[in-house]
């Protein structure tokens, strides 16, 4: 078995008493024994090394950005759309996922506004252009939507449905391309 390096050792000795450190320079048996408890304790340093990674969306690894979607109520966009609706129209990429969080709070502040939806439709979406148009004496809005983004209609409406307010209707015009 390996004696640890000195650095390695050192981190295992500060923390147990003078008469085990002392011990530890003419030990061979003590010095194989630090070796296996540091070995043991590796995963969990390396993990606890990184842990200031995991809340945030640029850095955390793909497979936790479904749980901080939910950690920012986003969940009911990333979660699989509504039977007969195929996946990958309604699928948000995992890059525009982590541009969603990392922008969560900003949204939340304009959630309802013509604004708030016209931000939200172009980071999930990736595409810029939308225009959100409030109709005068209804409860109703327009939503244009850029020619680029007209593959991704079932993404549209689902966010329009989940960002507008409840009470107001809404309508979806695909732009020319002109």
């Amino acid at each position: 078995m390996a004696r640890p390096s000195d650095s390695e050792a050192s981190k295992l000795l500060r923390v147990l008493p003078e008469v085990f450190q002392v011990a530890a320079d003419s030990s061979g048996p003590l010095q194989a024994l630090l070796a296996v408890a540091e070995d043991m304790h590796r995963p969990v340093r390396q993990v606890l090394d990184q842990i200031h990674t995991v809340p945030d969306p640029g850095r955390a690894p793909s497979s936790l950005v479904p749980f901080l979607s939910r950690w920012v109520d986003l969940d009911w966009l990333t979660l699989p759309g509504p039977e007969g609706q195929s996946e990958a129209s309604s699928a948000v990429p995992i890059t525009r996922q982590r541009d969603l969080i990392a922008a969560a709070a900003q949204l939340s502040s304009r959630r309802g506004t013509a604004d708030g939806l016209t931000r939200f439709l172009h980071l999930a979406t990736g595409v810029g252009g939308f225009d959100v148009e409030s109709v005068p004496g209804a409860f109703h809005i327009k939503v244009h939507v850029p020619a680029e983004a007209a593959g991704q209609l079932e993404l549209i409406r689902r966010i329009v449905k989940g960002v507008k307010p409840a009470h107001v209707t809404d309508q979806i015009e695909v732009g020319t391309g002109e």
